[in-house]
């Protein structure tokens, strides 16, 4: 094991590299085979499927190659419709709590130990009030009943005043969020970070990791963000690392990782970091080939920014 692999518990999402996983099992389950086959990675961060025989199939191949399943909700939770957790229609924010406690008996079957939520659909700042009193009612429920497995409930912050526009995205608020939910019983409960969201959310990781303070965050998504307007990757699209216009050199990559050794984050205990990149592949480059050159980019940025 190298010393890479000691600090880190490493993984990657295979729907968001084969990002029409998102509109079809078969593919998704195409994609969980394929990232199977990646020895370098040894956790993978995506949803499972309500189909029965195909989420078996899904958990075998998860199974049969040793690795371990973070699990991350699907987006239709962020968007103002028949999933909606802060609908105004209580039939809805029911609807909605049973098509997620089904992906936690998912999660369950698959033995995460994390389990990923984000806020719903902001409102307006008028109406935000309201619905982050329905968010912290379907969160304290959830995480009540999520208490009969050992997974923790971790939240991610998302950018709230453009693209996503979800009520729970500057750090800060979520840190605090957390911590009024764990005030309240929720000891299942943590916070997560994720780099490519924080140039979306106008922040900085240097602010991001200060302002998570007591609560701190339990999981990072690694990636990158594009904030120039004539760039096919411009916003909310997960672009690939080093990627044109991409606001995070190599440099900044291994400034990222010094940042989360002097956190804290990456520890000298035997607990390891738990890290995913969350990327689509190069423009032309097969996923396979765009995934591993991530990761060799990752280690490289590792060992320059811990060694220094």
């Amino acid at each position: 094991m190298s010393h890479f692999q000691e600090k880190i518990r490493f993984g990657f999402s295979p729907s968001m590299l084969f990002p029409e996983s998102f509109e079809s099992d078969d593919v998704l389950a195409a994609a969980y085979l394929a990232a199977a086959q990646l020895p370098e990675f040894e956790a993978l961060e995506s949803f499972l499927p309500h189909d029965g025989s195909k989420r078996s199939r899904i958990l075998g191949i998860i199974r049969d190659a040793g690795k371990v399943l973070n699990y991350n909700t699907p987006g239709y939770f962020q968007i103002d419709g028949e999933f909606n957790l802060c609908s105004d229609d209580a039939s809805i924010r029911e609807h909605a709590y049973e098509e997620m406690r089904r992906h936690l008996d998912y999660a369950a079957q698959a033995e995460c130990p994390i389990f990923i939520v984000t806020g719903s659909k902001d409102k307006g700042e008028e109406l935000r009030p309201e619905l982050l009193k329905r968010y912290g009612e379907f969160f304290l429920r959830f995480c009540e009943e999520a208490a009969q497995y050992p997974l923790r409930i971790l939240l991610e912050p998302i950018e709230r005043r453009r693209f996503k526009e979800l009520i729970l995205g500057p750090t800060k608020e979520c840190a605090e969020f957390i911590r009024s939910m764990r005030a309240q019983g929720a000891d299942n409960c943590g916070l997560m970070m994720d780099v490519a969201h924080l140039p979306l959310m106008e922040e900085v990781m240097e602010d991001a990791i200060r302002d998570c303070g007591d609560i701190g965050f339990e999981h990072v998504h690694l990636g990158n963000a594009v904030l120039a307007e004539d760039s096919a990757f411009y916003g909310h699209t997960h672009p690939p690392l080093g990627v044109h216009k991409g606001q995070f050199s190599q440099d900044d990559l291994a400034h990222q990782f010094e940042l989360f050794e002097k956190c804290g984050f990456i520890g000298d205990g035997e607990t390891r970091a738990s890290m995913s990149l969350e990327v689509r592949p190069y423009p032309g480059v097969s996923e396979i080939t765009s995934i591993r050159a991530m990761y060799e980019q990752c280690v490289s940025a590792f060992y320059a920014g811990t060694d220094r």
